[in-house]
């Protein structure tokens, strides 16, 4: 997929260098209070008819999307039916993915208190958007917190970044004991096996990724989402069972909420890195680094920024959480005003998921507080894939 125009403003065909952001913000030392203070106050205005009309636009989407897939039913009308019936349902099950990706990001807002002004509508709806799509909302909204505090910092996000390590240490031994760190090495786009990997731990060990304090001060609340969420994924999967039987299950819930899944893998992944990607020590590292130099807007067609509701335009995001995703994309436009030698904004291609073919390891660039990405040698992925395999 390739944007083939940009509305708004035309981007440069030489995007920023991480590189080059680091060392503007390095002589030129910023704070990201002041970062934040580009953006205009009704940037962080909360609408409640915005919130609540997008999420009765999502569903409503749903509902259509529903009853199409209804309609189709494969093998009705004889064997050439099957010649518009499959690509109908791949062409429906993606639509309907991709609108499951927006009531995801809908559960993201209520995350960053950006949906009501309200906590408890904030918590209820964070509830309703996020448990159909098997993620416990109190679980992801303090790991995405922590993410949020830490963006970039080495030894401290708690997203897939956090299992990146050099070729030194991976060699040592000490990281080729961790399966999970030998599996992303091992396999092919190895990246967002970790991403997923994340989403289960977060599912059945979310103490593993909280400080004891914060576990045993939040604990009840992340065990009755964990079970609201169990019990909604219970209700969604037998009731689909009990009227449609296993291959409704897939076609009506399973098979989109899998693509919604792998796209919002694919989001997180090109929100944060690319090839020239830098990841920081305690030393170097700043928040505003951390929310500038490593985090991207990535701009797709329009009608696909709309469904997804402006996700992509994640600098503004990060820089100002609080932002509600109906006014990201004039933030970002301030940003870009305000900032335009530290603002990074690229298109989409395809081709771009091809850097995470393989996952790179990290290379210490010594006297600059900071690792980048480096290339995997073929003896080395081949005996990481041997390790992992024994």
């Amino acid at each position: 997929m390739t944007v083939a125009h940009v509305p708004d403003h035309a981007l440069t065909s030489e995007p920023l260098s991480p590189r080059d952001v680091d060392e503007r913000l390095t002589e030129s030392p910023v704070t990201l209070a002041r970062i934040r203070r580009s953006i205009p106050t009704e940037c962080f205005v909360i609408s409640p008819w915005r919130s609540w009309g997008t999420l009765l636009r999502v569903f409503g989407c749903a509902a259509v999307l529903l009853a199409l897939l209804a309609l189709v039913q494969p093998g009705d009308r004889g064997s050439g039916a099957l010649l518009w019936q499959v690509p109908a349902l791949v062409a429906l099950w993606v639509l309907y993915g991709w609108v499951l990706v927006g009531l995801f990001v809908l559960g993201h807002d209520c995350g960053h208190r950006s949906f009501s002004r309200r906590r408890w509508v904030n918590t209820l709806v964070g509830h309703v958007c996020l448990a159909p799509l098997a993620n416990a909302y109190q679980a992801w909204r303090l790991t995405h917190d922590h993410h949020h505090a830490y963006t970039q910092l080495r030894g401290q996000d708690v997203d897939w970044a956090s299992y990146l390590v050099t070729r030194e240490e991976f060699e040592s031994g000490r990281h080729n004991r961790r399966l999970v760190t030998r599996l992303g090495y091992a396999l092919p786009f190895g990246v967002f096996f970790w991403i997923w990997w994340n989403s289960m731990v977060r599912g059945v060990a979310i103490h593993t990724q909280l400080a004891p304090r914060v576990w045993e001060r939040e604990k009840w609340r992340l065990r009755l989402s964990g079970a609201v969420t169990a019990v909604s994924l219970l209700a969604i999967y037998g009731t689909l069972w009990y009227a449609t039987g296993f291959w409704g299950m897939l076609k009506y819930h399973g098979i989109p909420a899998t693509i919604a899944m792998i796209t919002g893998w694919v989001l997180i992944a090109i929100q944060h890195a690319n090839e020239d990607s830098l990841l920081y020590e305690k030393s170097a590292w700043t928040p505003a680094k951390g929310q500038m130099v490593s985090t991207f807007d990535t701009r797709f067609p329009r009608w696909i920024e709309v469904m997804w509701c402006s996700i992509n335009f994640h600098i503004p995001h990060h820089v100002a959480p609080g932002v509600p995703w109906y006014h990201l994309e004039k933030a970002a436009r301030a940003l870009r005003v305000a900032y335009p030698d530290e603002y990074q904004e690229r298109r989409f291609h395809a081709q771009d998921l091809l850097q995470f073919r393989r996952t790179p390891f990290l290379r210490k660039v010594e006297g600059e507080g900071y690792f980048v990405f480096d290339a995997v040698s073929a003896p080395v992925a081949r005996a990481a894939a041997a390790g992992a395999a024994t």
